[in-house]
C-alpha cells in the first residue's frame, strides 16, 4: 500500500480548505505519473485514517475529483484513477519559432497612480482611515447570503441582472437616504456600484472631456486626483481651512475659467477631517447654480460622528440636481464589501449605467440584496451603533497616545468624526528618521507622501486598530522620542 500520508502532504496551518489540498495533491501525483490510469484508490474511511482527517473531507475531495474527471467510481468495486485521462507526453518547444528580432510590446504607463504594496515584514499597520472588518457582522452577512442562494429569489439573483443594481436595494436605499440624510431621491435616481471609487470614476467620466476644468481642494483624496489625470482634465486646486473648502477662492477661479466639476468631501474633508460649514455649503450651491458646474459630493464616512449630530449633505439642499451624491457601505462594514452608490438625476443614472456596462456588466446581486436586508431588518443600524461607540474610544486613546508620545513635536485637533487624525509634524521633528524608524520596527504607514513632503502632515487612522494594537503601535514608535 502506498504511503499516502507522505504522498499527500497537507498543511494544517494553511487557509486553503483541507479537501482542496487533497484534490490538488492527487492531481499533481496523477500528472507526475505516480498515480496511473485505472489505479484503484483506498476507500474514504481508510484514506481518512491514514491522513488523520475527517472522512467527510476525503469524500468531499473524491467528489470534486470525480466532478473534474480525474477519478471514476465503479459500482461495487471502488474509486479509481480515470482511464479517460490522456497520456501527456511533454516535448520541448522548437527554438526556431522564437524570433530574437521581435519588437517589444508597448502599453500605456500609469506611473502617476501610486501602487499599493504592503511590506511582508510589517508587524503593525496604520491605515489612513479604514474600518475594522472584525466588527462587521460577517456571520450574519454570510448566513443571509446562503439563505438567499438557496431560495427562489437567489436563483434569479445568480443570473444576469439590472446593470443599475438590485432594484430592491435601490428602493430601500432611496428611502433610507431620505429618512437619515434628507436626500430626496427615488429608485430611478440611484446606481449601485462596486464601492465609491467606481462611482467617482463613472461620474467624472460622464462629466468631463479632455482639457475641461475640474476642481479639488488643495489637499484632496489622491485616488480622485488620479481619475482627473487619467481623463486628461485640467485640474485646479483651491485652499481648504478649518471651515472646509474656501468657496470665495473657487468663485474667483470661476471668474477666470469655465469650471465643469467640483469634487468635495464636505462632511469630513479628506484628508484633514474638517467639516464644511453651513454658510459655505449654501454659497457653494449658489455658485454651482450660477456657473453651471456639477458638485460631486463624496460622503464616504457620514455615519461616524462622535460629538454632535452631523450636518446634512449638500444633496439634501439641492433643488436643481447639481449635486451628484456618492456613498459606500465599504466604510461601514469592510473594505472587501464592495457596495457603493451614486445618486443623480434619472437621466444621468441612465448614462452612468451604460458606461458601467463596458467595465463591469453588473455588480454582486447577492451582496446587494443582503445589504438591502441589513437596512430593512435593522442590522445596519445595530452595527453602526456598536461601531461608533468603539471607534470613539479608539479615537480618544489614539489622540492621548499621540500627545504623550510626541509631546510638543506634533499638532492636531481631535476629530469630531471619521476614522483618522490629521497630524502635523513641527519643523523641529526629523521626519526622515521617523519613517526609517517605523520601517525598522515593522510599522507600515499607509500615507500620502505628497501630504508629508509638502505639508508635513500625515493622516493616521485609528478605527482599524483595537486598543491593544494601538498601544502596541505607539510602544514601537515611542523610542524615537
Amino acid at each position: 500500500m502506498l504511503p499516502w500520508k507522505t504522498i499527500l502532504q497537507l498543511d494544517r496551518d494553511s487557509v486553503k480548505p483541507m479537501y482542496l489540498q487533497i484534490v490538488n495533491a492527487m492531481i499533481r501525483e496523477i500528472n507526475r505519473g505516480r498515480l496511473q490510469r485505472g489505479q484503484e484508490l483506498p476507500g474514504s474511511r481508510l484514506l481518512a485514517s491514514q491522513l488523520e482527517v475527517n472522512r467527510k473531507t476525503v469524500i468531499q475531495a473524491y467528489d470534486e475529483l470525480v466532478a473534474q474527471g480525474w477519478l471514476e467510481i465503479k459500482a461495487s468495486k471502488g474509486t479509481f484513477v480515470s482511464t479517460a485521462i490522456p497520456q501527456i507526453n511533454y516535448r520541448p518547444l522548437d527554438g526556431k519559432i522564437i524570433s530574437r528580432s521581435q519588437k517589444p510590446l508597448h502599453f500605456k504607463q500609469f506611473d502617476f497612480i501610486e501602487g499599493y504594496d504592503v511590506p511582508l515584514h510589517a508587524k503593525q499597520f496604520i491605515e489612513d482611515g479604514s474600518p475594522d472588518h472584525r466588527l462587521a457582522p460577517m456571520d450574519w452577512i454570510y448566513k443571509e447570503s446562503r439563505s438567499l442562494i438557496r431560495s427562489r429569489v437567489g436563483e434569479k439573483l445568480l443570473k444576469y441582472n439590472d446593470v443599475k443594481g438590485d432594484p430592491k436595494l435601490r428602493e430601500v436605499l432611496a428611502k433610507y437616504l431620505g429618512e437619515t440624510r434628507g436626500v430626496p431621491c427615488e429608485r430611478e435616481n440611484i446606481l449601485i456600484t462596486r464601492g465609491s471609487q467606481m462611482g467617482i470614476y463613472l461620474t467624472l467620466h460622464c462629466l468631463l472631456d479632455p482639457g475641461e476644468i475640474g476642481v479639488v481642494a488643495e489637499t484632496s483624496y489622491e485616488a480622485t486626483d488620479w481619475v482627473f489625470e487619467h481623463l486628461q482634465s485640467d485640474l485646479k486646486r483651491v485652499p481648504v481651512d478649518d471651515e472646509g473648502i474656501q468657496v470665495e477662492s473657487l468663485d474667483r477661479l470661476c471668474e477666470q475659467h469655465h469650471v465643469k466639476a467640483v469634487y468635495i468631501t464636505p462632511h469630513h474633508h479628506f484628508p484633514t477631517g474638517v467639516t464644511l460649514s453651513n454658510e459655505r455649503r449654501i454659497k457653494l450651491l449658489d455658485l454651482a447654480y450660477q456657473q453651471g458646474f456639477a458638485i460631486i459630493e463624496d460622503d464616504y464616512d457620514y455615519d461616524f460622528h462622535y460629538t454632535s449630530s452631523p450636518i446634512l449633505p449638500l444633496a439634501s439642499l439641492d433643488q436643481h440636481q447639481r449635486v451628484i451624491y456618492i456613498g459606500s457601505f465599504s466604510k461601514i462594514f469592510a473594505p472587501s464589501v464592495r457596495i457603493g452608490y451614486v445618486v443623480a438625476s434619472e437621466e444621468m443614472v441612465e448614462q452612468l449605467s451604460r458606461l458601467r456596462r463596458i467595465i463591469d456588466r453588473q455588480g454582486d446581486p447577492i451582496m446587494e440584496r443582503v445589504i438591502a436586508n441589513a437596512i430593512t431588518e435593522g442590522e445596519l443600524q445595530r452595527h453602526l451603533k456598536k461601531s461608533v461607540r468603539i471607534y470613539k474610544n479608539r479615537r480618544d486613546l489614539f489622540c492621548h497616545l499621540l500627545t504623550s508620545t510626541f509631546e510638543d513635536k506634533v499638532e492636531f485637533k481631535v476629530p469630531e468624526g471619521g476614522m483618522a487624525v490629521w497630524v502635523h509634524f513641527k519643523p523641529s521633528f526629523d521626519l526622515e528618521s521617523f519613517l526609517k524608524h517605523c520601517d525598522k520596527k515593522g510599522i507600515y504607514l499607509n500615507i500620502n507622501k505628497d501630504h508629508l513632503n509638502h505639508h508635513r502632515c500625515v493622516r493616521m487612522g485609528f478605527a482599524s486598530l483595537n486598543e491593544k494594537e494601538i498601544r502596541k503601535a505607539f510602544e514601537l514608535i515611542s523610542p524615537l522620542k
